[in-house]
């Protein structure tokens, strides 16, 4: 088996952006049945932590903790401790993040649901901490420890994520299949996407066969559906390039607009105008006018 470590999935920002919801989200309470003031701040996290605000959902899961602790509420100082420690990870304080799961899983039971969830989040700060056989460690033992359908899901994925880094292909591609096999309606977007961008990379190295511009292109559209615009824009990058060495002139074309467009509208205008400059290019190659009209029109507005 191949020794050598092939890089993909290393940018801080996307990994920790694609870990919120490749847990799909914070663990909820059931309703009624615990103290009002943890439900309270409980409650008004997870709103936050849906929204996208992540400091106050912090803060709110950290009052809702501290509330789980005086009242020695095991279960809301678990559901808690997991949630706070998501807020961490995104935020990129992996060390607390990690400190927090220890205390968790130290005070949950060794198997369930919930023990599987604690494991997964272990699993994705060991990944983004570079520590890919850890990572691949705790997935295997969410697994043992009887995660849900979703959470095979995800085991499967992060497994296979640590051995392509491991530049063991053969197994990653064994992951990769079994992740795939147990896809539903409810799998969230970002899973979909970072398996297809597992796919792409197993196509790359050769162990499958498949078109890298169609699998960047159906993770563009994953993507978009996460609302992930920023990934998306590298998505459609990668399918432009894997799309002009083939000569697919207007799909390349198509994609370089997309990703103008994007960029534009999110205030960056110096890569907008390198990427209308290629799509301006591109337009020629097609020999379509209203691709050059489209590109020209687009150049105008960033110059």
């Amino acid at each position: 088996m191949m020794s050598l470590k092939i890089s993909r999935f290393d940018s801080p920002v996307a990994a920790g952006i694609f870990m919120v919801l490749l847990m799909a989200g914070c663990v909820t309470s059931p309703s009624g049945k615990y103290d009002p003031e943890i439900q309270v701040s409980a409650e008004a996290a997870q709103a936050a932590f849906q929204r996208g605000e992540v400091s106050r959902a912090d803060a709110l899961y950290a009052r809702a903790l501290e509330r789980a602790r005086l009242t020695d509420n095991r279960d809301e100082i678990i559901r808690n401790t997991y949630n706070l420690s998501l807020c961490r990870m995104i935020s990129g304080q992996l060390d607390e993040a990690r400190h927090l799961l220890v205390q968790a899983r130290m005070l949950a039971s060794e198997c369930g649901v919930m023990a599987a969830r604690i494991l997964l989040a272990e699993s994705e700060v060991a990944r983004l901490a570079g520590e890919g056989l850890n990572s691949e460690q705790l997935a295997r033992q969410a697994l043992a420890a009887g995660a849900d359908r979703e959470g095979k899901v995800q085991s499967w994925l992060l497994q296979g994520e640590a051995w392509f880094h491991e530049g063991n292909l053969q197994n990653s591609l064994n992951c990769m299949r079994s992740a795939s096999k147990q896809i539903t309606d409810e799998t969230p977007a970002t899973v979909q996407a970072r398996l297809l961008d597992l796919e792409t990379g197993l196509v790359q190295a050769r162990l499958l066969p498949g078109s890298v511009a169609l699998l960047q292109i159906r993770r563009a559209e994953w993507l978009k559906k996460a609302g992930q615009f920023h990934d998306m824009v590298k998505a459609l990058q990668e399918a432009a390039k894997a799309l002009e060495f083939e000569s697919k002139w207007a799909e390349a074309f198509d994609c370089r607009i997309r990703v103008v467009q994007s960029l534009q509208a999110s205030g960056d205008v110096k890569q907008a105008l390198i990427e209308a400059k290629k799509a301006d290019e591109l337009a020629g190659q097609t020999g379509n006018v209203n691709n050059k009209i489209l590109a020209t029109s687009l150049l105008d507005e960033l110059k």
